[in-house]
Order: C-alpha cells, then sequence, then structure tokens
C-alpha cells in the first residue's frame, strides 16, 4: 500500500474501457476521419505562421530556411511540428467497461472486468512491483460478458501475492466462476476448457467473494451451504474500503444491475453502466414501473456527485426505432437494457452533477459521428455551466 501523505487527490479515475457491447477499434474509413481532421488541423497552424511573411500582395517573403528554421530535414520538420499546440483528435471506442479508481489512502478499485482490464491489470503489476501483499477491490456491476470478458487474461490473477477481493451480484459472481472455478473450486467437464484453457488451478492468486444481497429479502444460506460466495454484505448498507465509502443500488438492466457511488475526502463519483430508463407505450407495464423506480433510486443516489459516468448508448429517435446507428436500419430498443443521452443529460442538471461522462458506446456508431455528438455536448456544456462529454478510452479524472 502507497503511504497515503504522498498522494495529492481523493480519487483519482482511469477509465481504460467504455465501449459497449464488444471491442472495437477504428475502422479504415474511421482513421481516414481522423486524420483529416488532424491535417486540416495542422495546416490551419503552418498557413498562419506563413502569413507572419506575407507582403500585401499575398507573396512570401522569406526562405524555407527561415521558416522551418534550419535546412529541410526530419529533424527540422519534427522541431518545426512541436512549435504548434495542435489539439489531439479524441479517440473513441476501443475496449469494453473497466475503470480503475485509486484512492487518496492508497487503494486500488476496479468496477467491471470488460476488456479493458487486462491494461489495468498489467498498470496494476508494474506499479506494486517488489511489494509482497497486494490487494484489489473489484466491484461487479452485472452479469454480461462484455462486463466480465477481461478477467482470465489479466496479470494481477497469475501472481500468488496478490489477493482479488470481488463484490457483486450473484449472477455477477458466478459469472466470474463457473468456467474458472476461483471461488468453488469446481467447473462442469463440459464447461472446462470451452471459452478459456484457463481455470483455478493455473490462477494462483487468492480469490474473495462477497454477495451484495438484501439480506431482508433473501437471507443468506446456513453457514457452509454456499460454495460461492464466502461472505455477504446488505446492499444498502455502505461499503468501506479505508477511508473510502461506497454505496449500491440496483439499476434496470436485463441481468439484476449494480451502479455504485465512491465517496473519499469529500469528493463522490458515480458510476452506472447498463441502465434504462424506459420508454414504453404502457405506462402499467410491470417493467415500465421498475425502470422508472430504479431512475429514482439513480437520482437519489447520484444527487450532487462531482463526476457521473452513466450508459448512455443511444439518442431517443435511435431508442424508439425512428432511426438507425451508423449504417444499421431503425429497429426499437426498448429493453435493451441501455438509456437516452437526453435522459443522462436530463438527470445531470436536475441531480446538479458538475460532469458527467456518456460512456457504453454503441458499436455501431463511428468515429466521425461520435466527435460530432462531443462538439454538440461542448456547445451545451458551454450554454448551461455545466461539463458534458462522450468519455474516452484512457482518459484520467481527478477529484
Amino acid at each position: 500500500m502507497r503511504d497515503a501523505s504522498k498522494q495529492n487527490y481523493n480519487l483519482k479515475i482511469h477509465l481504460y474501457g467504455v465501449q459497449g457491447s464488444g471491442s472495437i477499434f477504428m475502422s479504415r474509413a474511421d482513421r481516414l476521419a481522423y486524420h483529416d481532421l488532424m491535417d486540416l488541423r495542422l495546416l490551419e497552424q503552418v498557413f498562419n505562421d506563413l502569413s507572419k511573411y506575407a507582403r500585401p500582395d499575398g507573396q512570401i517573403n522569406c526562405t524555407l530556411e527561415q521558416i522551418l528554421g534550419g535546412e529541410l530535414s526530419p529533424q527540422t520538420l519534427r522541431a518545426y511540428r512541436k512549435r504548434f499546440n495542435v489539439e489531439e483528435a479524441r479517440v473513441y471506442g476501443g475496449w469494453t467497461t473497466c475503470v480503475r479508481i485509486g484512492t487518496g489512502d492508497g487503494h486500488n478499485i476496479v468496477i467491471d472486468l470488460g476488456s479493458g482490464f487486462r491494461n489495468c491489470a498489467r498498470d496494476l503489476q508494474n506499479e506494486w512491483g517488489d511489494r509482497e501483499q497486494r490487494l484489489l477491490s473489484i466491484l461487479g456491476t452485472h452479469s454480461h460478458y462484455d462486463h466480465t470478458e477481461g478477467f482470465d487474461q489479466a496479470a494481477v490473477c497469475f501472481d500468488p501475492r496478490n489477493t482479488i477481493r470481488l463484490y457483486g451480484n450473484r449472477q455477477y459472481l458466478q459469472a466470474i466462476d463457473q468456467n474458472l472455478g476461483i471461488f468453488t473450486h469446481e467447473v462442469d467437464a463440459n464447461l472446462l476448457g470451452v471459452q478459456t484453457p484457463l481455470h483455478y488451478e493455473i490462477m494462483p492468486a487468492t480469490f474473495e467473494s462477497c454477495e451484495l444481497r438484501d439480506l431482508s429479502r433473501d437471507p443468506p444460506p446456513a453457514p457452509g451451504k454456499d460454495r460461492l460466495a464466502q461472505s455477504y454484505h446488505h446492499l444498502s448498507d455502505p461499503i468501506h474500503i479505508g477511508a473510502t465509502r461506497i454505496t449500491a443500488v440496483e439499476v434496470f438492466h436485463p441481468a439484476p444491475c449494480l451502479t455504485y457511488r465512491i465517496e473519499h475526502g469529500g469528493k463522490v463519483f458515480v458510476f452506472c453502466t447498463d441502465h434504462e430508463l424506459r420508454h414504453g407505450d404502457d405506462p402499467d407495464d410491470p417493467k415500465q414501473k421498475a425502470s422508472e423506480q430504479a431512475e429514482e433510486r439513480l437520482w437519489q443516489l447520484a444527487y450532487g456527485a462531482d463526476v457521473l459516468y452513466r450508459d448512455g448508448q443511444f439518442f431517443r429517435a435511435e431508442y424508439d426505432g425512428l432511426q438507425g446507428i451508423g449504417e444499421s436500419k431503425g429497429v426499437s430498443r426498448v429493453d435493451w437494457g441501455h438509456s437516452c443521452i437526453e435522459d443522462v443529460m436530463e438527470m445531470a442538471e436536475a441531480c446538479q452533477i458538475q460532469t458527467t461522462y456518456i460512456g457504453h458506446h454503441d458499436p455501431n456508431r463511428d468515429w466521425a459521428e461520435r466527435n460530432w455528438i462531443t462538439e454538440g455536448l461542448k456547445r451545451k456544456s458551454e450554454q448551461i455551466g455545466r461539463c458534458f462529454q462522450l468519455a474516452e478510452a484512457e482518459s484520467i479524472i481527478v477529484l
């Protein structure tokens, strides 16, 4: 554990993966759009620089060496390029959901184990170095594959010095254990080697499981009767990791899903993925009522947070099926378990949240459109004095 006195933050949030449904990377068309934008920005800077040497008739009155600061060579071109502060184009997509939170007292907390967890685990191993005892706390939201797929390839699982403590609902713990047996030390013979060649016998880290459940509604089994959950924690009670307080609530998704509020040193980060504010036709539909109740719980949990990360996979017209995303056709996305960008923004304003990152991007949305959305969110932010932006992989937020 790092010396708390050396920390100059309360929460350091690293977004390793923000992509929804599956890992994607820039297509050739996306790369061309990216390079086109970067080239335009650089050319604008270059011609602004050349205008300093222009005569009234528009002729350039200087030598190439004067402009470059030396003879034409790769070295002088690189030095000339560095003179310009060209804003880097945004990068979207990438790995599926994984967020690492470093706390001011030296703890490491990870939310979800999507494919971004492989890079997260690599960084943790490098930072821990030769330390003998290392603890990683993992908060799971739900069992779907894009939130669990990175676990068995993560370096932290293969170091016997590591203790990995996983918190989550029962489905989440089952999803992690089913093919690996890290809690039960048992894998169905029909599943062994089907999805992954790895299993508990060749994963020497120590794994601990804590099931988050409503103990008043669903009491735990008798001692010794449950091999999956080694301990239980009442869903309504805060989890304390060092000086960090974590509160969980259930949200609306096809698989049981949890959202977390993380508080440390007066700073608050709320992480909400895979939640749907449902817009169905029948207000009396039990699913509609469950969704609205979950939305109310989320608002109460998130009120006054410094930073919110929330799933906003669709625009409302896309959710309703009036238009497609990218080259896909329009289809209703009711009950897919994801929210509309408009709903995220309404909630953030009502809950007085200063900065909102919209994540779990639809894999059909291309880079150019995501960049266009970001520009629109930027203008909206300037108008109302609160920050909205699409979440970007590998970005870091310090509170």
